[in-house]
C-alpha cells in the first residue's frame, strides 16, 4: 500500500502551491520597487493585510498612494488601488519615480 493519503487532492495541493509561489513572486518585485523608492527618500511601507495580497503603500507630505503587484504566469505590472496601470515589473527604477512625481502633485 501507499504512503499516507493526501487530504487535500493532488489537483487542490497543485493548485495551492502555485498561489503561493504566485504571492512571493508578488512580494518579491513590491520588496523590490520598496528599495527603489527608499532610495528616493520615500516612507514606505509593504503590508499583508487580512485579504492576502500584499500592497506598497507611499506616504509623501500627507498624501498617500497604494500600489498592487498584478498579473500572472510570469507576466507582472504594477497597478494603483484606484486602476492606474503604472508599469512593467522589469523597470522598477522608472515605477518609482512616476510614483514620486504622482505624490508630489497629489495626483491619482
Amino acid at each position: 500500500m501507499a504512503g499516507p493519503a493526501d487530504i487535500t487532492g493532488g489537483a487542490m495541493g497543485t493548485q495551492a502551491s502555485t498561489v503561493q509561489v504566485e504571492l512571493e513572486e508578488r512580494r518579491a518585485r513590491l520588496l523590490r520597487l520598496r528599495y527603489e523608492l527608499r532610495q528616493l527618500k520615500l516612507k514606505v511601507r509593504v503590508r499583508k493585510p487580512r485579504n492576502g495580497r500584499w500592497c506598497l503603500r507611499i506616504r509623501h507630505h500627507g498624501w498617500s498612494e497604494t500600489v498592487l503587484c498584478a498579473g500572472a504566469d510570469g507576466a507582472y505590472a504594477y497597478v494603483t488601488v484606484h486602476g492606474r496601470l503604472l508599469g512593467s515589473t522589469a523597470d522598477p527604477q522608472y515605477v518609482a519615480k512616476l510614483l514620486l512625481w504622482m505624490v508630489e502633485r497629489r495626483l491619482r
